[in-house]
């Protein structure tokens, strides 16, 4: 009895199982039905979006093919209408220009041109040519070139006004053997007058020697009278040389500022410098004299900084050779 009671608790037990697994087959069975029809109500769905898309995408095809498509054809009984019509009605014919390309004219054409024409006038002279007789040739002349003259002293514009002017008195080298017989000519007639006296002297000596102006109490040479010096002195200490009948005093002078016996020895240091400037250009040191006036025979009475300016000098006197 026990037995039976077991097997029959053990098949009511398999019996209840498998009733439990049948209901949960049943509900996982149902969830998926519904999840499929989910998901096929979604497929549904994307499908007719996207078939409303391709039919949008179509008909935007077929507006714009219906476009560019060319009117359609007239039907045939127009078209033989028109043959017809042209056939009788036949326009006139047209003229066609043709254009033709110009042709560059080649480099070779123009010399060529240039060539002949270039012949001609050789060949066929010309009516001024026919009437005029021809020039004799002309002869080879041979042109002699003197030696240049020795440059005139004034070749440099002197910062100083008074050697500018002294620099405009001069004269040019060749014409220093005239002037120097000019003034030899008058010396003839003053024989008598000591060697001191101004009146052996004149503006000719000027135009031979440059008059050299002189600082306050100096007796430095300054750079323009030097230049005047050495172009000018060549040319008369050898004409000078040259005569031997005359002789070049060179005469220092002062302003009224100073006692006599000072100016007087100023005077003559600036004579000495002068000499010694120019005692290069000497053949024979005996055809120069120095001599000092100090502040006596004064270019300008006056008593300013200009007139004591002129009055500091050094003169070239020629004198008659003792």
């Amino acid at each position: 009895m026990f037995n039976i009671f077991t097997i029959f608790f053990a098949l009511m037990s398999i019996i209840l199982a498998g009733c439990g697994s049948t209901n949960h087959d049943l509900e996982v069975t149902e969830e998926s039905q519904e999840v499929e029809k989910q998901l096929d109500s979604e497929h549904v769905k994307n499908t007719i979006e996207e078939e409303k898309r391709m039919e949008e995408l179509l008909a935007a095809l077929d507006a714009e093919a219906a476009a560019e498509e060319p009117e359609p054809a007239p039907p045939v009984d127009i078209i033989q209408r028109g043959v017809e019509t042209e056939s009788k009605v036949q326009p006139e014919k047209e003229t066609i220009e043709v254009i033709q390309p110009e042709v560059p004219k080649r480099a070779d054409d123009n010399i060529i041109e240039k060539g002949l024409q270039t012949l001609k006038k050789l060949l066929v002279p010309s009516k001024k040519e026919q009437q005029e007789p021809p020039l004799p040739p002309t002869e080879m002349v041979a042109v002699i070139v003197s030696p240049k003259e020795e440059p005139s002293p004034i070749l440099f514009m002197p910062e100083s006004p008074l050697a500018l002017q002294s620099a405009n008195r001069l004269i040019p080298c060749k014409k220093i053997p005239d002037k120097m017989e000019v003034i030899y000519q008058r010396l003839q007639k003053t024989k008598g007058l000591n060697i001191a006296d101004r009146r052996l002297r004149d503006r000719d000596n000027d135009r031979l020697m440059p008059v050299v102006h002189f600082d306050f109490d100096q007796i430095i040479i300054k750079p323009d009278y030097r230049k005047l010096l050495q172009k000018q002195a060549s040319c008369v200490m050898k004409a000078l040389g040259s005569r031997g009948d005359m002789i070049v005093q060179i005469e220092g002078h002062a302003d009224e500022r100073g006692s006599d016996e000072y100016n007087m020895a100023l005077g003559h240091r600036r004579a000495n410098v002068i000499a010694n400037a120019i005692m290069a250009y000497f053949p024979d040191s005996k055809l120069a004299r120095i001599f000092s006036y100090g502040e006596e025979f004064p270019l300008d009475r006056q008593s300013s900084s200009s007139a004591w300016a002129k009055n500091r000098r050094v003169e070239f006197t020629l004198l008659l050779k003792p």
